[in-house]
């Protein structure tokens, strides 16, 4: 009889059974959830009378469907403002005076600045960037600005810095017509301005060339004929043709350039040299001191 152990063995059961151990699988790491979007909900709109919601809100003036008062709908930055007849005068005029603050503040530091660029006292442009913003703060920086560059132009003017007094008085017009809205054509202050400062550009160039190039710009017809020609400069003194009449510019940017020209090479003088002197050969019966 065949042992029980032995049949165990061939069949292969009395070996221990082989442990598998269970696989881990790392678990996905834990998303936060997402948190709804939620819309933001519409700013419910009121008349300005009577309170009721206005649904949807009017984008132009109308009557509330409620109290049939009329609602003024404006429109100011990107949004509705919605006011009652009475309180439209007090908008505009809110309105208005922040315009004129805004300006007031533009001009204000235009007019410093450019006092500034022609040695103003400090302390007096202190004064007035600190004082209150008001109409006449704005006329005294502008007064400012005129009188100190009136005594640097004369000083200028004295000691024949004549490109100084170009750049000054060229400065002055611009911002003269600049504050008059700068449109076509400019006031008579503005033009005899502008053409003083041409002729302390033509009279620097005149130091070293009695005639003067235009350099014309491009901005209309007058300006354009004139590109490239040259004048002399003791003609447009008296006759200044810039700034060119009826340019649209107004105050027209074109300039003044030195024209030297290279004096003429001298032709030298073919001088003939003087044949040599024949003398006469005197024969013995000729020469009457000779021997008889």
């Amino acid at each position: 009889m065949v042992p029980i152990t032995f049949l165990r063995r061939l069949l292969g059961r009395d070996n221990p059974p082989e442990i598998v151990e269970p696989r881990v699988v790392p678990a996905a790491p834990e998303v936060a959830p997402r948190a709804p979007v939620v819309a933001a909900p519409p700013v419910a709109v009121a008349c300005p009378y009577c309170g009721v919601v206005l649904e949807p809100p009017p984008t132009s003036s109308r009557l509330c469907p409620r109290c049939r008062h009329r609602i003024i709908v404006r429109h100011a930055e990107g949004r509705a403002i919605y006011l009652t007849e009475d309180a439209v005068q007090v908008y505009v005029a809110e309105r208005e005076r922040e315009a004129e603050v805004e300006a007031w503040t533009h001009q204000r530091r235009n007019w410093l600045q450019l006092a500034r660029g022609v040695s103003a006292p400090a302390d007096k442009r202190k004064r007035l960037e600190t004082a209150p913003l008001t109409e006449a703060t704005v006329r005294s920086a502008r007064s400012l600005y005129l009188i100190t560059v009136e005594h640097s132009v004369r000083a200028a003017r004295r000691e024949k810095r004549w490109d100084e007094v170009a750049r000054l008085r060229q400065r002055q017009a611009a911002a003269l017509y600049e504050e008059a809205g700068g449109e076509p054509p400019p006031s008579e202050e503005v033009l005899a301005l502008h053409r003083e400062a041409m002729n302390a550009n033509l009279r620097a160039l005149q130091a070293v060339s009695r005639e003067a190039e235009l350099v014309g710009a491009t901005c209309c017809a007058a300006c354009r004929a004139d590109d490239d020609r040259i004048f002399k400069i003791a003609d447009e003194l008296r006759t200044p043709r810039l700034p060119h009449a009826g340019c649209p510019r107004g105050l027209c940017s074109c300039d003044w350039w030195p024209v030297v020209r290279k004096a003429a090479p001298k032709r030298r003088r073919r001088t003939t040299r003087a044949s040599p002197a024949v003398v006469p050969r005197i024969t013995a019966a000729e020469d009457p001191a000779g021997d008889t």
